[in-house]
């Protein structure tokens, strides 16, 4: 039996905690020793007391907010029962999924496995045991070697033989496509709690779909239809007919999705990246007001983690900002609120 009165509850006390849109102009005007006192009065003391006696500045920063994430992700699985545990086990394998991609670029970039280990947040102990042999690994074929006996391991395999030249961007779309169609696969039936999850994934779904034809299309890369997921509302089918993102924007309209992208692509400009993060934030402010309208779902614990991946990727922003010498200005443009 789920427990969703009670884990909605836990989720919404930790939402209350989240640091509010104006402390980020505050934190713009710290300094790194300062930004790590800040967040450390708030949700971060346990991690940034844990890393302090070996780590400083932005490193010290970033690997208590990755680690404080994957508690969060960690803690929310253990209160969960029921069939709603059994929906956050799947929509979890996001985070290995985004863990393996920072693991692989890691490697394939030769940096050293402490500094591999600072991007990745394990959220039990069994990953943080495989994603600790797979920092040692020396090369991309190692790595993928080691995830003999994962999930991903045969689709990283057929990728990795498929790939005409050194990209990691075959392995990273197999990642995404061995976990959507999983996440597909496994959504529930029967029941309001069930419905409104459907409808969320589907939202995820065809976000992640228009992100992939806006990638290719702006790289005037033509095909490759076989990025494309479905389970979506937007029919793969018609997705798969865009040749230009001019067509991608046409073949929108009559859609919700069509006044989010078609404003960053008139005929003076051709914005790519305000576009996703505009999508982005589509999909926060969907899941925050189905987490309202059904509080008795997944949709209280989906709205705050991905509030707290917000919080955590703003953080990270500022704090390597300062420390690549970026400008505020140009560090405020990267802050999602």
């Amino acid at each position: 039996m789920s427990n969703y009165s009670y884990v909605a509850t836990r989720a919404r006390s930790r939402r209350s905690r989240l640091l509010p849109a104006e402390a980020y102009t505050q934190l713009l005007n710290l300094e790194l020793p300062e930004i790590a006192r800040y967040i450390q009065d708030l949700e971060y003391r346990k991690e940034i007391d844990r890393y302090g006696s070996k780590l400083s500045g932005a490193d010290l920063i970033e690997t208590a907010l990755v680690d404080n994430l994957a508690g969060d992700v960690g803690d929310f699985l253990s209160f969960s029962t029921g069939r709603l545990r059994e929906i956050l086990m799947v929509y979890a394998e996001r985070y290995r999924v985004e863990n393996l991609k920072n693991i692989l670029r890691g490697v394939n970039q030769q940096m050293s496995p402490e500094d591999i280990e600072r991007l990745v947040c394990p959220i039990n102990q069994s990953d943080k045991e495989l994603y600790n042999r797979l920092y040692e690994c020396k090369t991309v074929d190692d790595v993928i070697s080691s995830l003999e006996g994962t999930p991903y391991y045969q689709d990283l395999k057929k990728a990795s033989e498929n790939r005409s030249q050194d990209s990691l961007q075959p392995l990273e779309d197999a990642l995404d496509l061995a976990y959507y169609d999983h996440l597909v696969e496994n959504v529930p039936s029967g029941g309001a709690d069930a419905d409104i999850y459907q409808s969320f994934v589907q939202l995820k779904v065809d976000i992640a779909n228009i992100k992939t034809i806006l990638r290719l299309r702006h790289r005037e890369i033509k095909g490759h239809n076989e990025l494309l997921i479905s389970g979506g509302s937007i029919k793969v089918e018609l997705l798969s007919s865009v040749q230009t993102i001019n067509d991608l924007v046409n073949s929108l309209e009559g859609t919700k999705y069509h006044e989010l992208v078609a404003p960053h692509f008139s005929d003076d400009k051709a914005d790519l990246n305000s576009c996703v993060h505009d999508l982005d934030h589509y999909i926060a402010n969907r899941t925050k007001r189905f987490s309202y309208l059904y509080p008795l779902s997944v949709l209280p614990v989906l709205d705050y983690l991905l509030r707290k991946e917000r919080e955590v990727y703003n953080l990270r922003a500022i704090v390597r900002g300062k420390q690549t010498g970026l400008s505020s200005e140009r560090i405020e443009e990267l802050v999602m609120v």
